[in-house]
């Protein structure tokens, strides 16, 4: 391409020459080649069209900016059938009747704000660039996002899927509370360990729960509008710990030296794997589910003592999954530790000298597929992996009182146990700013049914999705790949596709239902090149480019 376009300019200098045009047909007749040659095997430009993997990537959305605190979020833009509820915004929206919204940062998964609706058309999807150059000479790394064929559909109107990659060939997998547990095929089902993310990307697939920067701005109208007095913020003083100050304030602060303690409060803030760009999707299965509630999770905040001389430290606590998850910066020392509730005997620890900074600070405590971090001003202190779980034991831990028998009857039922949280602080007054809690992918446990199944594929499957059963994990075999959405609750992932399209077999040579053969791989997904543009001011006209959005994909 380079050098046609040198060949172009170097022609203009002059007043005509006798070979220009002839010259210029060649060069474009070159560039053409070029371009169609880099799209075919290099890179290829596709449109997200649905929400299977927002946030992370975004299809047909609206976006929508609450009035009460300002928090800016996206929710499917497609109109469907399966949920009599998404058409009730469009019916506002053109009749001017105000009606119910949803604000995450409210806490319980319900609308409390009533508005017209006013301005609101759906946005394209995201555009994204892939790289189909990479896959023929590398192999796929688990968790990429990928572009491929889809076995069941090859040819038709969903032929082109884009999910993560979480399977890869020739190991067991079986998901478990969310997380992915994986070993070589000749490994016994107990000796399946869970799979890490790396730091990359899991910080680009942190979902936010709760942010202390959103607040409600006139409590007043928002208690009428709610037909509800305002909970408050989620963490709250414990008894007879500190005097602190919340309210609806963005900074936090605590008036007392000695020990002081904020604990969550669950039964207004669930934490929950509840993803606002399915809204207005909660009428079919599985978003009819009620959400489940998990332990993945990031905490940061700001702290900053009044007294740095004094103040000894702060300890954050989580309860779940019959262990005590414990961060502690205290006196120059960091330290994790995770601690049996059943027993009080520790299962794993670490320590490291990490002097406290003398000014404001900033901390995140991670727990995500089982283990620790600890972050200091941005920087990793320390980390501690558990690998001291099967499957099934996470499974018992997950889900206290549920027999395996009960849960592989219907893996959907039960839910996990929901965590505890508690922050304590000493040694000085303070304020703590910036709080946040965000949660971790989430990936349901699933069952197979007619609506996710082509009858022209064959006799349709019935049981639970690949790889639930924790007992009997799925086999993946070399040459396949397990795909699954980000949005778990919305993506009709691999482990319920069912049988693959007989063109697809006849492609491949692969009869496998559920997995992708690496055949089927076009390319990873490599950037967003033209997100959903913005409207021009005043207008629902939607053509501004949106580059603070441009991003690469994790």
């Amino acid at each position: 391409m380079q050098a046609a376009e040198q060949s172009i300019d170097g022609g203009s200098g002059g007043s005509g020459s006798k070979g220009s045009i002839p010259e210029l047909l060649i060069s474009l007749l070159i560039s053409f080649v070029m371009a169609m040659t880099a799209r075919g095997f290099v890179l290829e430009g596709f449109v997200i069209p649905t929400g299977s993997m927002a946030p992370t990537l975004m299809g047909q959305h609206v976006s929508w900016e609450s009035p009460q605190t300002g928090w800016r979020y996206d929710f499917n833009g497609i109109p469907s059938t399966e949920s009599g509820v998404f058409p009730l915004w469009m019916r506002a929206r053109s009749s001017g009747t105000p009606m119910s919204w949803w604000d995450p940062m409210f806490g319980l998964s319900k609308p409390v704000v009533r508005e017209t609706p006013a301005r609101l058309t759906p946005s394209s999807g995201d555009r994204v660039i892939v790289l189909k150059s990479l896959y023929p000479f590398s192999s796929p790394d688990r968790f990429d996002v990928v572009v491929f064929k889809n076995p069941t559909d090859p040819v038709g109107p969903t032929q082109n899927y884009i999910k993560r990659l979480v399977g890869l060939p020739g190991e067991q997998l079986v998901i478990v509370d969310g997380d992915l547990f994986r070993g070589d095929l000749d490994v016994a089902p107990d000796r399946l360990q869970v799979a890490r993310k790396p730091e990359f990307v899991q910080r680009a697939v942190w979902q936010p729960v709760y942010r202390a920067g959103y607040q409600p701005v006139d409590l007043p109208r928002w208690e009428e509008s709610a037909r509800s007095s305002w909970w408050g913020a989620p963490f709250r003083p414990a008894e007879g710990s500190g005097s602190w100050t919340i309210g609806t304030a963005r900074e936090w602060t605590c008036s007392d030296s000695g020990e002081s303690t904020l604990e969550w409060n669950p039964a207004d803030w669930p934490v929950t794997d509840f993803n606002a760009y399915n809204v207005f999707r909660s009428g079919a299965p599985p978003l009819s589910t009620s959400p489940y509630p998990m332990s993945d999770l990031r905490v940061v905040g700001v702290i900053e003592p009044d007294d740095p001389e004094s103040f000894r430290g702060t300890r954050f606590s989580m309860r779940s999954r019959g262990m005590t998850y414990d961060w502690i910066l205290e006196e120059g020392t960091a330290s994790l530790r995770m601690t049996s509730i059943a027993d009080g005997t520790v299962a794993a620890s670490d320590s490291v000298e990490c002097p406290l900074p003398g000014r404001s600070f900033k901390v995140e405590f991670w727990q995500v597929d089982q283990q620790m971090w600890l972050f200091v001003d941005g920087d990793l202190v320390l980390q501690l992996p558990f690998d001291g779980w099967s499957p099934e034991q996470r499974f018992l831990a997950s889900y206290p009182g549920v027999s395996p028998e009960q849960y592989l009857r219907d893996p959907t039922g039960p839910r996990p146990a929901p965590p505890e949280l508690s922050w304590s602080f000493s040694g000085s007054a303070l304020s703590l700013r910036g709080v946040g809690l965000d949660r971790d992918l989430f990936y349901r446990p699933t069952r197979l049914d007619r609506h996710n199944q082509k009858s022209e594929n064959g006799p349709f499957l019935a049981g639970n999705g690949f790889g639930t059963d924790f007992e009997n994990p799925g086999r993946i075999e070399p040459d396949q790949f397990l795909m699954c959405g980000d949005n778990s609750a919305a993506s009709r992932d691999g482990r319920i596709w069912g049988r693959p399209h007989p063109l697809s077999i006849g492609y491949t040579g692969d009869d496998a239902p559920f997995l992708v053969p690496r055949k089927m791989l076009i390319g990873k997904a490599f950037s967003v090149y033209w997100p959903a543009p913005l409207p021009f001011p005043g207008t629902d006209s939607r053509w501004v480019p949106n580059f603070g959005r441009l991003r690469f994909i994790r």
